[in-house]
């Protein structure tokens, strides 16, 4: 039985909640059209409108995804100085994925980066081209100004992923690393910048 608000624009947007939601509780392998269609409560083949495949709904998250990441990082970059902007920018990273963490496995999972759209390209340039712009001032300014700004950038995208990733994914579930406080967050990154 489909309901009647699907049939009026809304039915994409409740897939990608709704993967959202599985994506949190149990992973990517337990995702499926088919028992999203179930769940909403449409046809099977409904789903199919918006999404070929499994791979076309992951890509749209993962679309989705690197959009509310930019917006916060840009959000978040408000400090007089370069240098602490970066802070931001690297803080609200973490943040996002830990307030995302299902945005943030799509965005990492090879599968949607191998086949990843121009739409999550220019994302992910656009995350990078904030970086950069913000090493340059903080260079400019004085902070680590003989370094390759290069190194600097891959430094600054490694320590944030890699926390990101200690502070959200499940295999690191143990006390004191998941979930890490705000504050040991915080501590990690004012070692480099």
């Amino acid at each position: 039985m489909q309901d009647e608000n699907y049939h009026h624009g809304n039915l994409r947007e409740e897939l990608l909640k709704q993967a959202v939601d599985v994506l949190n509780a149990e992973g990517v392998d337990a995702l499926s059209l088919r028992a999203l269609a179930r769940q909403i409560g449409v046809s099977h083949s409904a789903p199919l409108k918006h999404f070929a495949t499994k791979a076309h709904l992951l890509q749209a998250l993962a679309d989705e995804g690197g959009a509310k990441l930019v917006q916060k990082a840009r959000q978040a970059a408000v400090a007089k100085e370069a240098r602490a902007r970066l802070f931001q920018i690297a803080f609200a990273y973490i943040e996002w994925a830990q307030e995302n963490p299902a945005f943030h496995r799509v965005l990492r999972s090879p599968d949607v980066l191998k086949h990843r759209t121009d739409d999550l390209n220019d994302r992910l340039a656009e995350f990078a081209d904030l970086l950069r712009v913000e090493i340059a001032q903080a260079q400019a300014d004085g902070w680590r100004s003989d370094e390759d700004p290069d190194v600097l950038l891959l430094h600054l995208m490694s320590l944030t992923a890699g926390t990101a990733l200690i502070a959200t994914e499940p295999s690191y579930d143990s006390p004191g690393v998941r979930n890490m406080k705000t504050e040991t967050v915080a501590a990690s990154l004012r070692l480099f910048l």
